[in-house]
């Protein structure tokens, strides 16, 4: 009977007019966004890409991001605790509720002591890991920025057409993307890739590097030629890839079919973001599992003294041979956990990255939704990871240091115990 009321009920919600308008207008969404809406091919860059230099030190788009992740800190700290009241309401509830979660958590694993050192380390690598990552999702990462130009000298594999901007440029829409064939390029120059016996080796570098960028300046004046009805007049070069004549006039004709493009209010380049996710640097994991590791040799160098500690590494060979070895892989392992700290985060959090530029550029409405839910939940449990991780390292460098300090006051606590019973 339950059986048959399903079926009659599963049936009804087909012929329901609202979910056929529903399943119809989700069909129309995926098409459309198919076949009409889709953006150009995403560019995916693993370093972070340089906005601009100060001096000796390079802006990169990922540190704008660090620092503006900062800031969010700072401001939700401030609205927080503004109006700081006995029975917590709102934001402060809220940020109240995660840091005894956190709190809870470091002293159920390192003991009240410990919990309590911990803890300020512990909450803020959670915390900055966390609002990072959930920051990378929001929809002007990896959208807005400025345009870096190409041109034979200044070579990607694909660029974008953008249109005139005033420094901030924005993926829009059917943008039109010219993809150059790298392969084709490198294929041309392969004859100079070796020099023969008895040639001039400086010779033949000069020659491929001019042959590279001849090459590069012929793909480049085809497809504008071609997709945007520029005049280049590649047609009337003539001679042999690594000529210099030939290439130069390439180059040239290269040239002039940017400087039509820029004429008609338009620019070749391709977009460097102002906000890209910090964690899909490899230098901001590297930084804070570097951090998250001094942390945890002093707290084990407070704890143990340096000698002790350092006994933990360094073992006399002649007599704990067996000792010995342990000390050298426990070094080993030492440095083996700032490596796993740091491939652990900038992989997913960089596979992520790459897993929601595809997916909204192959479909860009609804079947991209449940990537970011995904992603909304793999940057808390990133940030979790590499919070509890830390704190278990940090327990186990100052683990003997607690036993026998928790030996010790469990000594005292029966002899003060003790002794008023055996006088009475």
């Amino acid at each position: 009977m339950g059986s048959q009321g399903r079926e009659e009920e599963k049936e009804h919600s087909l012929k329901n007019p609202k979910s056929l308008a529903i399943v119809f207008g989700a069909l129309v969404l995926l098409v459309v966004g198919f076949l009409f809406v889709r953006g150009p091919k995403p560019l995916i860059e693993i370093k972070a890409e340089k906005l601009a230099d100060f001096g000796p030190f390079p802006l990169v788009n990922t540190y704008v991001t660090s620092v503006t992740v900062v800031v969010v800190l700072i401001v939700i700290a401030i609205m927080a605790t503004r109006n700081i009241r006995l029975v917590p309401q709102g934001l402060q509830n809220v940020v109240e509720g995660v840091m005894e979660a956190m709190y809870n958590i470091c002293v159920n694993t390192a003991g009240e002591k410990n919990g309590r050192r911990f803890f300020p380390v512990i909450m803020t690598i959670f915390t900055f890991i966390w609002i990072a990552n959930w920051m990378a999702l929001l929809p002007f990462f990896n959208a807005i920025g400025a345009v870096e130009r190409v041109n034979a000298e200044e070579f990607k594999n694909q660029a974008v057409v953008f249109g005139k901007t005033a420094g901030v440029s924005l993926i829009k829409l059917n943008q039109k993307e010219l993809s150059f064939d790298k392969d084709a390029i490198k294929a041309a120059c392969a004859g100079y890739d070796t020099p023969p016996a008895g040639a001039s080796a400086a010779e033949f570098e000069a020659k491929h590097a001019s042959c590279t960028e001849g090459q590069r300046a012929l793909a480049i004046a085809t497809k504008l030629d071609k997709k945007e009805g520029t005049a280049s007049g590649v047609a009337a070069c003539s001679g042999t890839a690594g000529d210099e004549a030939y290439d130069q006039c390439l180059v040239k004709a290269s040239d002039k079919a940017i400087e039509e493009l820029s004429a008609n209010g338009k620019t070749l380049g391709v977009l460097v973001p102002y906000f890209r996710s910090m964690n899909t640097d490899i230098n901001s994991p590297l930084s804070i599992a570097l951090w998250a590791m001094i942390f945890v040799e002093f707290w084990g160098i407070t704890a143990l003294g340096v000698f002790a500690y350092a006994g933990k590494f360094i073992r006399n060979p002649f007599k704990d041979p067996i000792g010995f070895v342990v000390g050298i892989l426990e070094t080993v392992a030492e440095f083996a956990r700032i490596i796993s700290f740091t491939f652990r985060l900038f992989g997913n959090m960089l596979a992520g990255e790459i897993l929601l530029l595809v997916m909204t550029f192959l479909m860009p409405f609804l079947v991209a939704l449940p990537f970011y839910a995904l992603e909304t939940m793999v940057g808390m449990i990133q940030a979790f990871v590499f919070a509890m991780l830390t704190l278990v390292f940090g327990s186990l460098a100052v683990a003997s240091h607690g036993g026998h300090e928790e030996h010790d006051e469990g000594e005292d606590a029966h002899g003060m115990h003790g002794a008023p019973a055996s006088a009475h």
